[in-house]
């Protein structure tokens, strides 16, 4: 098949590009692509194999017109011309025969000969297709090139204001340049006629003396602006390199891509919850807002885990997500009052890979993640929250499925606020209503809401629905498996955040709460007697969402753990979490520290009614004559006889009287009438 085929002489010392016009049995057609004077010569196929020539790729780029266009209306003006005479195509290879056709061709156009030879010429040299009639305007004038070196200024001339405007030479584009790279492109918050402005600054400071007519227009600094910047490059300048890679740079691929199935990555990540909530203790305490932690899978994007509390976002709080996350959900929602059953949440055991930021896994016990249960710990890059970006976007479809039903909203930067009052005193909910919506809002996503724009595999079927819990089935089935086991609860306690308690005669104190165990009653841990020994400092694990449970870690073992219970002491605190105890302890010594403040205020009071007191004795002792110091001591017993029956006779006489009324009921005797009136007088404490 040689027909259209480029070949080169390798031999000739001018380039030579011979296309192959007509194919025939014996022999080819050739013409010279390079030589405008080339007419189509006869060779045969065994001389044509002699030569030795090279097949190449076509060096003719063909272009389609645009429709409408001028390059079309060129093309088919040529193609019209020589139509006629392709009809007649072998003929046309004969120099007689070809003068012949055109010369009766041009009796019936209106165009030279001239032309239609050339036109027919390079029918042949460029492709023997119409598109290779088509102009080559794209090699028109200097693409790319600036004109630089002209006397006379280009473009649109001015009609409205005076003079003639300004020949952007080579030095005044430096000019715009350096106005543009070196102000404009370097804040955001410089618009481009400012950058003008600078420009002229440039120029006036180069020549002094310019004339205000002869300054650049702004409609030529925009030229130069467009042509020489392109928007991309714009945009990518003038935007700090994070936000833009975070925010504007395209996407190169998916979440999903390199995530076979469930479980092979979950990301992690918090926020803080776009609602205020009150106390469960007193309604009338704003707590504040919470956190939210959830963990998701990236293959079904279910929502594995979760944690909302008011504790700050920190391997404390992330623990309790993960530690969610790897066990059943069904008594976790049971404690809410949410009756599920294992297939509404069926994401239970450990996956291979965990995203996070780096904050909450640079923490000694993330390498019980990896040692414990093999899972690799994933960091995310600073400023990049669309590492995790399956985690990220759920916190905005948390909040437009909730926030619609909630008082206490937060409000926007730039919101008003309704009839002048502020959205957190309308707070009605507390932590355990605003945690029952969340677990409410995420079954309802995990089981019923079809995602938006999921990306499926080729073999996943087409009567698979994009619904998470779906998703993780079929994955279940088809691609990973049951995840990995684990004991759920001594995962979660190696997984709960450690610290450091203190040991007492009166027990195991942990944030001013004290605890006891049995295995640290039998060591004799919290005897008085100092002799035995006892360890001054303990770990623990500790929930913070319990205050009724701390787990002693005797060892570092991963399944040795003492339970230690709360003592009768610190009852105060049972049934909440350690945040409300701590703010409890906090108002307590509010509390006490204002008592104190008053007693401070009235203590002089009180010291001067004491001393006054003193000294009304001291000036009557003063005023007495007194015997001697002998005959005083020696008395001592007998005046405290005396004193204690005068003491006893004044209280007789303030015995306070029974009123006496107009009628007495009749009181019936019990026992036998004659018995003695015992009275009703005070009894002789001798009597005792």
């Amino acid at each position: 098949m040689y027909l259209n085929q480029v070949y080169q002489d390798q031999h000739s010392e001018v380039l030579t590009q011979l296309r192959v016009v007509f194919e025939h049995v014996d022999f080819l057609m050739l013409i010279d692509i390079n030589d405008i004077n080339a007419w189509p010569y006869r060779i045969t196929l065994s001389e044509f194999d002699s030569l030795g020539f090279n097949l190449i790729d076509d060096p003719v780029i063909l272009l389609t017109p645009e429709p409408n266009s001028k390059s079309q209306e060129t093309r088919d003006r040529a193609y019209n011309a020589i139509s006629p005479l392709l009809d007649n195509y072998f003929e046309l290879f004969d120099k007689k025969i070809r003068n012949k056709h055109i010369k009766s061709l041009l009796n019936t156009i209106d165009e030279s000969r001239l032309y239609i030879t050339r036109q027919l010429r390079r029918y042949w040299q460029r492709g023997i297709t119409p598109d290779a009639l088509s102009p080559d305007y794209v090699n028109c004038g200097a693409p790319g090139e600036a004109r630089r070196n002209l006397k006379n200024k280009v473009g649109k001339k001015r009609t409205i204001a005076a003079g003639e405007g300004l020949i952007i030479t080579e030095e005044i584009a430096s000019f715009f340049r350096l106005a543009i790279e070196g102000f404009y492109l370097l804040r955001d918050d410089v618009d481009l006629s400012k950058a003008r402005t600078k420009a002229i600054g440039y120029i006036k400071s180069k020549y002094p003396k310019i004339h205000k007519n002869d300054l650049p227009t702004d409609m030529q600094f925009r030229y130069f602006f467009e042509k020489n910047y392109s928007k991309t490059d714009v945009i990518k300048a003038r935007t700090p390199s994070i936000v833009y890679d975070k925010d504007i740079a395209p996407l190169k691929s998916t979440a999903t891509i390199n995530n076979f199935g469930p479980g092979a990555r979950y990301e992690i990540d918090a926020t803080i919850a776009d609602a205020y909530l009150v106390s469960e203790l007193d309604p009338d305490r704003i707590v504040g807002r919470p956190i939210i932690y959830k963990v998701k899978d990236v293959f079904s994007r279910m929502t594995v885990g979760l944690y909302v509390g008011l504790e700050n976002p920190s391997w404390a709080t992330a623990s309790i997500a993960l530690a969610n996350a790897f066990c059943d959900k069904v008594e976790y929602c049971r404690r809410y009052g949410i009756n599920i059953c294992y297939a509404d949440w069926p994401s239970m055991g450990t996956p291979a890979t965990i995203t996070a930021d780096r904050g909450e896994l640079l923490f000694k016990h993330g390498d019980i993640l990896v040692n414990r249960f093999g899972i690799t710990l994933s960091n995310t890059r600073a400023y990049h929250g669309d590492d995790k970006g399956i985690v990220e976007q759920s916190f905005h479809t948390m909040h437009t499925d909730i926030l619609p039903y909630v008082d206490g909203k937060v409000e926007p930067v730039n919101g008003k606020k309704k009839a002048g009052k502020r959205n957190e005193l309308s707070a009605n909910l507390t932590l355990f209503d605003f945690t029952k919506m969340v677990i409410v809002s995420e079954i309802n996503r995990n089981t019923n809401m079809p995602l938006n724009s999921y990306d499926f595999e080729s073999d996943m079927p087409t009567a698979l629905p994009p619904i998470p819990v779906r998703l993780w089935q079929w994955g279940i089935a088809n691609r990973t498996g049951i995840l990995r086991t684990i004991d759920e609860k001594l995962t979660s306690i190696n997984l709960y955040p450690h610290d450091k308690a203190t040991v007492s005669t009166l027990g195991i104190s942990f944030k001013g709460l004290y605890y006891t165990c049995s295995e640290a009653v039998s060591l004799g841990w919290f005897h008085k007697n100092k002799a035995n020994p006892r360890p001054s400092s303990i770990e623990i694990a500790y929930n913070p969402l319990n205050t009724n449970i701390i787990y002693l870690r005797p060892d570092n073992q991963f399944d040795s753990v003492w339970i230690c219970s709360l003592q009768p002491r610190s009852r105060r605190y049972q049934n909440m979490s350690f945040t409300e105890a701590v703010s409890i302890q906090q108002e307590s010594k509010e509390t006490i520290a204002s008592a104190k403040q008053e007693a401070d205020y009235k203590a002089p009071d009180v010291q001067a009614e004491l001393e006054k007191i003193v000294k009304h004795a001291a000036e009557r002792q003063k005023n007495t004559a007194l015997s001697n110091k002998s005959r005083r001591l020696q008395g001592i017993k007998d005046n405290r006889n005396k004193e204690r029956n005068l003491e006893r006779q004044k209280k007789r006489d303030l015995e306070i009287k029974q009123p006496e009324v107009g009628h007495k009921a009749t009181v019936t005797p019990i026992h036998s009438t004659d018995e003695p009136n015992q009275g009703y007088d005070y009894p002789d404490l001798d009597d005792f």
